[in-house]
């Protein structure tokens, strides 16, 4: 299963960021969403002042935070810092849903941490403060176990990846993922 491509399709769309309306970027998102008592302790990611950036290196740092942050949700259930650099993004939600529900039914995710290889602009920011990237993506074997410890999907590391493209918005001094979408064919604009 391929978590991006909304938990591949949702982990499996329930089994790749919206909107914590008063949550700063350089702040740390409170976290109330459920996590499992036998998890080990994980650090949560951390912000980082280039996310503020308007122009590509912004939305390239808050991909890159988005993937940190479903990281920690997958090793922890917790997706609110998941969502806090979302807004209006389908697929976003649709993973961080897949992923609490997990938790909250007492299973656990384990491997399939995301690895985005390269965030590279298309383009430029256009009036209403978007722009989108090419991702370059790679996902780390993955299980995902119920309640009791057995497996209920699980999916191979793929040595060949895919990409994905991310869409954004910048307003008020920072960026929001509003799309992303599983985009196999998409090249980055300096690999054309």
């Amino acid at each position: 299963m391929k978590f991006p491509s909304v938990l591949g399709a949702g982990i499996a769309v329930a089994a790749a960021s919206l909107a914590l309306a008063g949550c700063a970027a350089d702040e740390p998102a409170a976290d109330s969403s459920p996590a499992s008592s036998d998890t080990v302790t994980v650090p949560a990611p951390e912000t980082n002042p280039q996310m503020k950036a308007e122009g590509a290196a912004g939305l390239s740092a808050t991909t890159y935070y988005y993937y940190e942050a479903m990281t920690y949700a997958q090793q922890t259930g917790k997706t609110d810092q998941m969502l806090a650099v979302t807004e209006d993004c389908t697929a976003c939600t649709k993973t961080a849903a897949a992923i609490a529900k997990v938790y909250a039914d007492g299973g656990k995710i384990e491997g399939g941490q995301p690895k985005p290889q390269n965030v590279a602009a298309i383009g430029e920011v256009d009036k209403k403060g978007q722009l989108s990237a090419v991702v370059p993506f790679m996902q780390d074997a993955q299980k995902t176990l119920d309640a009791d410890g057995k497996v209920v999907d699980e999916t191979e590391w793929d040595a060949d990846g895919t990409t994905y493209t991310v869409t954004g918005r910048y307003a008020d001094g920072d960026w929001k993922i509003t799309s992303l979408k599983e985009t196999p064919n998409a090249k980055a604009p300096d690999a054309e």
